[in-house]
């Protein structure tokens, strides 16, 4: 008996399980078989036609307002930054788990809104519930109809925070002027504009070259959409004046045109006219987080430093004459609220991407986004960022001093002076992003969307380790301890055989 029990010591050690090597959950499951759907395109997609030997697949769905299009972004970091190593290994697929609403062509409205090329799939309800269970994906349709159904976004709800260098916030709601929406579409037109920027506001005196004369013998006239009369009427107050939101389409009218601009269209717009009667209309379906600024920020008084480059689009270097250094020691960085997660998040575009975003923040690089108050807080942070985490405000003196944390925060554990997300709060969806093996076994699956590129590469890495495709370095012989602690065992065993 006591043999027995030495040589099972043995087997117990020599088959330890080691921690895993993964930064996502580790799966052991067969091989999901046969997929065949239809891409973006409209043709037909069979998985088999996938020669890499490592295969990501993400399920997503368009009308996801936050998770989805992170994920997507951040996978596309992910394939743009492969190692020289994994190019021409690993193969990414998308498969949306809303076939009602995500057709061929909306699909491919979410590609190119993303800039991402990989397959993203569709299918017949029945084909799609076959594979998400083969692949073990349990889809709750209840809530992707509740995001489903959301309201469209509602600029006029919209705000920006703002954090300094010291830790001091403001939340600014968007109110922005006729000049904003004109520097805006100008800008996604492509229009060169020729301002005199005096006292008294914005004045416009040239669009794409064509400049009113010094003599005034005419002028570019601005006007505005009349909704009620549904006619365009001559502005009464200059365009720093005009309440964009309130009058979301405007026009500039050459004063000595007799054409006049067409109805307006979208959600908002711009239409020039010029003095020879050609026109040109630049509508804008979308609030992009450059708008936002502009219409936040600028407009309350707080001067930005933003360029403007052809192939990067806008950057901002610097709020209210704080500029970030030149060294990149810090930089300005853009955050997102997440309604669902109650987070601020990096965003993973840049300002002239980040479209329909409710509520957005710009902070230093330096300000953890978990200290940044979340919108509609009545409490702002005041350069103490350790007080209460920015969730909430100081209570009492000395010993009994403590936080009143804000609407959806609670005490960190036994610390009263410090407030953290409730963890109570449910969350409303969540994704799968799992890696396949060349079996196209599942082996990985990250879930929801708080992971970085670098960790997902370095599981990739791992499992391309672990399955041949690239070399794993040689790893090390079993030391001299482990043979000594081996044949200790077996001499135990042998000394319990004799005195047996």
């Amino acid at each position: 008996m006591r043999r027995a029990f030495a040589a099972f010591l043995v087997l117990m050690l020599l088959h330890v399980p080691s921690a895993s090597a993964y930064g996502g959950l580790v799966l052991s499951r067969g091989s999901v078989g046969e997929v065949n759907l239809v891409d973006q395109h409209g043709a037909t997609f069979s998985m088999d036609t996938v020669e890499e030997p490592i295969l990501v697949v993400a399920f997503i769905y368009t009308s996801c307002p936050d998770v989805c299009p992170v994920i997507t972004q951040t996978l596309k970091a992910v394939q743009r930054d492969l190692p020289a190593s994994l190019q021409g290994r690993v193969a990414f697929l998308s498969i949306t788990v809303d076939p009602v609403r995500d057709t061929p062509a909306t699909l491919l409205d979410f590609t190119n809104l993303h800039d991402v090329s990989w397959p993203h799939l569709t299918g017949e309800d029945d084909v799609l519930q076959d594979v998400w269970q083969r692949f073990g994906i349990s889809v709750q349709s209840e809530v992707i109809e509740t995001h489903a159904a959301e309201p469209d976004f509602a600029p006029v709800a919209a705000t920006v925070t703002h954090v300094d260098s010291f830790g001091t916030s403001m939340e600014h709601p968007f109110t922005p002027s006729g000049w904003n929406l004109t520097t805006v579409a100008a800008d996604a037109a492509g229009w060169s504009l020729v301002t005199d920027d005096g006292d008294f506001g914005h004045m416009l005196l040239g669009i794409e070259n064509v400049t009113s004369p010094e003599d005034w013998g005419w002028w570019w006239s601005l006007h505005v959409w009349n909704d009620t009369t549904e006619a365009w009427e001559e502005s009464q107050v200059g365009v720093d004046g005009i309440d964009a939101l309130a009058t979301p389409h405007l026009a500039w009218v050459a004063s000595n045109a007799s054409t006049r601009p067409a109805t307006p269209e979208g959600r908002t717009s711009v239409d020039v006219v010029f003095p020879n009667g050609s026109t040109a209309r630049q509508v804008l379906n979308s609030t992009s987080a450059y708008y936002q600024t502009l219409g936040s920020l600028g407009v309350h008084g707080l001067p930005l430093n933003v360029s403007s480059d052809l192939s990067w689009g806008h950057m901002l270097h610097g709020i209210s004459f704080e500029d970030a250094p030149e060294d990149w020691s810090w930089w300005w960085r853009l955050a997102a609220w997440n309604e669902t997660t109650k987070a601020w998040q990096d965003s993973m575009v840049g300002m002239d991407d980040l479209n329909d975003t409710l509520h957005i923040a710009w902070a230093p690089s330096t300000i953890n986004l978990s200290d940044v108050p979340p919108p509609g807080s009545s409490v702002a942070m005041e350069g103490n960022l350790s007080s209460c985490n920015g969730h909430g405000s100081e209570m009492g003196s000395g010993a009994s001093t403590h936080c009143m944390c804000n609407e959806g925060y609670v005490w960190a554990e036994d610390n009263r002076l410090s407030c953290v997300l409730d963890g109570t709060l449910a969350v409303g969806h969540t994704t799968m992003t799992l890696i396949l093996d060349a079996k196209r076994a599942p082996r990985i699956v990250w879930t929801g969307e708080g992971w970085s590129p670098e960790d997902f590469t370095a599981d990739l890495e791992e499992l391309a380790r672990a399955i041949g495709v690239i070399e794993r370095a040689d790893a090390p012989a079993p030391g001299p301890s482990m043979g000594l602690v081996v044949l200790t065992l077996f001499g135990a065993a042998l000394l319990a055989e004799r005195r047996r």
